[in-house]
């Protein structure tokens, strides 16, 4: 199990995973490298020659071309030891050959992200992601990122269906009240009956009487 596994809590996923842009290795052994590479030539071109100095420039050349190997291989092993994660808990960075350092962002105390790009990281595919968070570190830097958007995408989906099981489902939606029902349509006979009583107790003249009694009987 590797140092990064090790880091995982029980049953966190890693959702997305990946290491600085090559771009950042290429800046660190461009100079070794040309060592290497001159360091090749003059061994191959010396050990070819018939002169009594050949063997000279012969080492001369190996030693040149070990000595740009051995800048080149810590360049290349900080860079491959470099690498960040997204979870579905947290967004981690870890880097050091020997003496690991690694700097968490828990998704639940994220902001905001914020994508930085040059003309050459746009050109390249690299680029710097800013995690504000409410922790102490504030903000956690993540350089010469490789898809930088990719990244930024996954981690804003890994958070917010982390935020979706911390809070938990919604409560379904109370029912709208029933509609009263409409009061029951009162009979002919009662409607007859109201209107006599009006009429004998003087609230309605005989032509009102009348031509209301007429207008109900008709509605039969």
């Amino acid at each position: 199990m590797g140092y990064v596994e090790e880091m995982l809590a029980g049953g966190e996923t890693v959702m997305h995973r990946t290491r600085r842009h090559r771009i950042v290795l290429l800046r660190s052994v461009a100079g070794p490298l040309t060592l290497v590479v001159l360091g090749g030539l003059m061994a191959g071109l010396f050990g070819l020659e018939r002169w009594e100095g050949r063997l000279t420039g012969a080492w001369v050349g190996v030693g040149l071309a070990a000595f740009g190997f051995l800048f080149a291989l810590p360049a290349w092993l900080r860079w491959r030891s470099e690498i960040y994660l997204v979870t579905d808990r947290r967004v981690i960075q870890v880097e050091g050959v020997v003496r690991k350092q690694a700097l968490d962002s828990s998704l639940a105390k994220v902001n905001d992200v914020r994508l930085s790009q040059s003309l050459a990281g746009r050109l390249l595919g690299y680029g710097t992601l800013e995690i504000i968070t409410a922790s102490e570190t504030g903000i956690n830097r993540l350089d010469d990122l490789p898809r930088p958007i990719a990244f930024k995408k996954a981690m804003m989906a890994a958070a917010e269906a982390f935020a979706g099981r911390t809070t938990g489902p919604r409560e379904p939606a109370a029912p709208p009240p029933a509609a009263e029902p409409p009061p029951a349509a009162r009979s002919v006979a009662d409607r007859l009956a109201e209107l006599d009583d009006l009429r004998r107790r003087g609230l309605v003249s005989s032509e009102e009487f009348r031509a209301k009694r007429l207008e109900i009987l008709e509605e039969i």
